[in-house]
């Protein structure tokens, strides 16, 4: 059975008397919202069960591909005879595959704002209908109209099942794929379940059409024959739907990184405090998340409500503290900061953001998209701020410098200790070229000038042109002001007033750190989850206080020796005792390894 029962007529969606349809059906189901003329071309080739790419930029409206095509499927199939030529299943779905739960829980309150009844099944919703002693699977057999599905539902039994009934195959009229650029980028890496999709398409009902959504398709023939294979289809046989990514209304910064990245201070981002920007902050990875939150938090201490001020986004945060997080970054004036990783940077649609800071380089040209997309259009001066060290602007000079080749032969080099992980040319392209716009482009095909759009959203709040003279710090360097930190000279190292003959060896310090990463492992498994279920492990005792320790381990002579180290540790204030014992026991451990050496060394010379 296809999709599309057409009569004898020669009707079609994508012709003019179809866009017509289609719009009035539209306007009809939501009287206060009138979509875009590229919105529209999409939709009416989707209902003519045609295969849509769109590569469109952030904040066009990609969802509207989604919630678009259903509205007009659901007026049709409630009332025929709005086009009698063409028949949809009775109660119509879509089902729609996104890569973050922040993405799928915003989705699903954008579906039921339009009034479109939407379902999230992830981890996180399959775990809570578990406690609930619900089947979450049995509500989608006939009551969803929107099922929205982390990519690793698609190989679950839950799913499988859901296949099996006729009820809910035959409903089903289109497959989503939201930020298909991940296809490649994750599915290759950590989210296997992503490269499941081409095949998930072979087990509905043939002509469903595919919806597949991207900000950052780059231009590599390679990488997009690669992801157009991982949804299960060919160049050519697909609309494509291609307008430039650029946001000439953001204003991009590269500012010089002077504080260590993996440190826990960051006066580079002090002055965020200073002004009452909306601002998303990226940190990379949860730990460095939670320092830049510590360090902002010791920075405005004095504010007693700095947790309201300063929130977190993490995979450590329950699901509805996120929502909640984001509710407040919205609708609450003292919420000002989110200190986020990078689950935040797809798809997410908060309006109020005026400013994006990530605290490294772009870790892809995608992500250079993506996060300083998340400033709005909406607010005034927004703006992209990458902070990156110099070391790693050395380390992107050269890579553009040399031949392919060469790179991969430096980055098969062994690398001593904990290496800084390598970069790909085309971020080290968009950090040394003069002009980041021209450069971004280039690398993703940006057409010169989109196609006009004539809804009267467009024509009352045109986008932003693309400027005469360029904005971005590469073309107009920022002068020195406030915003620009300029670090202290450093303090000459005071000499160790430990004895040498008391300092720890290279072997002791290696038993000592186990230890230490034993008790600390220990103290995470019994901290509570109410209080500190969004700490890192590695926060518990951070490495650096590891070291120092035990660089100051002569001097540990009792439990007040040990103030100035917990002392800026939170977490462990109800643990000085028992980190005491352990130093202690570590003492008899150091004494019975000497013990051992000199033994075996005496037997040696004998």
């Amino acid at each position: 059975m296809a999709i599309l029962c057409q009569s004898t007529t020669a009707f079609h969606f994508y012709s003019t008397e179809g866009f017509a349809l289609a719009r009035k059906i539209l306007l009809v189901a939501l009287p206060n919202f009138e979509p875009h003329h590229y919105q529209m071309d999409g939709v009416c080739k989707v209902l003519a069960g045609i295969d849509l790419i769109a590569c469109t930029p952030t904040g066009s409206g990609k969802t509207g591909y989604l919630f678009l095509a259903i509205l007009v499927m659901i007026a049709i199939a409630r009332d025929p005879s709005l086009c009698p030529g063409i028949k949809f299943p009775k109660n119509p779905a879509i089902i729609v595959v996104c890569p973050t739960n922040s993405i799928e829980q915003q989705m699903d309150k954008n579906m039921a704002d339009m009034g479109i009844t939407a379902l999230t099944i992830n981890a996180d919703t399959v775990a809570a209908s578990r406690q609930k002693k619900e089947d979450i699977w049995l509500t989608a057999h006939e009551d969803v109209s929107m099922l929205i599905l982390g990519p690793e539902q698609l190989t679950s039994r839950g799913f499988r099942d859901l296949l099996t009934h006729e009820s809910f195959y035959d409903r089903v009229c289109a497959f989503g794929v939201d930020e298909i650029h991940l296809l490649l980028l994750w599915g290759m890496v950590f989210r296997k379940a992503f490269l499941q999709i081409g095949f998930m398409r072979s087990r509905l009902r043939p002509g469903i059409p595919l919806i597949g959504l991207t900000t950052s398709l780059l231009a590599d023939l390679l990488i997009q024959n690669s992801i157009y294979s991982l949804l299960g289809v060919n160049r050519g046989d697909f609309y494509l739907i291609h307008q430039s990514n650029a946001r000439h209304d953001i204003q991009i910064l590269f500012r010089r990184l002077y504080s260590g990245i993996d440190g826990g201070s960051f006066p580079e981002l002090a002055w965020v405090l200073k002004n009452n920007d909306k601002t998303l902050i990226f940190g990379g990875t949860i730990r460095r998340a939670f320092q830049i939150k510590t360090y902002l938090n010791s920075v405005d201490s004095a504010n007693p409500d700095r947790d309201i001020r300063i929130r977190m986004h993490t995979g450590l945060n329950w699901a509805d503290d996120k929502l909640t997080t984001l509710d407040k970054i919205v609708n609450n004036p003292k919420c000002q900061i989110i200190v986020a990783t990078n689950g935040l940077a797809q798809g997410n649609d908060i309006k109020v953001i005026n400013t994006v800071i990530q605290l490294g380089e772009p870790e892809t040209m995608e992500m250079y998209i993506q996060k300083p997309g998340r400033a709005r259009p909406t607010v005034e001066n927004p703006r992209g701020i990458f902070y990156v060290s110099a070391s790693r602007m050395d380390l992107a000079r050269t890579i553009v410098a040399q031949t392919d080749a060469e790179n991969d032969a430096d980055a098969a080099k062994p690398q001593g200790g904990k290496a800084a992980p390598r970069m790909s040319r085309s971020v080290a392209e968009i950090l040394t070229t003069p002009c980041k716009p021209a450069e971004q482009d280039r690398q993703f095909d940006n057409p010169i000038q989109d196609s006009p759009c004539f809804c009267q959203t467009c024509i009352s709040s045109p986008p932003t042109p693309r400027p005469e003279h360029c904005i971005c710090s590469g073309c107009c360097p920022e002068a020195d002001g406030p915003e620009v930190y300029l670090p202290a000279p450093k303090k000459k190292a005071t000499p160790s007033d430990i004895p040498q003959g008391q300092k720890l060896t290279k072997v002791l310090k290696q038993i000592g750190v186990e230890h230490l990463e034993e008790f600390r492992l220990s103290v995470w498994f019994e901290a509570s989850d109410r209080h500190t279920g969004q700490t890192p492990l590695a926060e518990f005792l951070p490495d650096m206080i590891i070291k120092q320790l035990l660089d100051r381990f002569a001097k540990i002579q009792s439990v007040d020796d040990l103030s100035p180290f917990i002392q800026r540790l939170t977490v462990l204030t109800d643990y000085h005792q028992a980190l005491f014992e352990v130093i202690s026991e570590l003492r008899l451990t150091f004494k019975d390894k000497k013990k051992a050496d000199a033994a075996a060394k005496k037997a040696a010379k004998k």
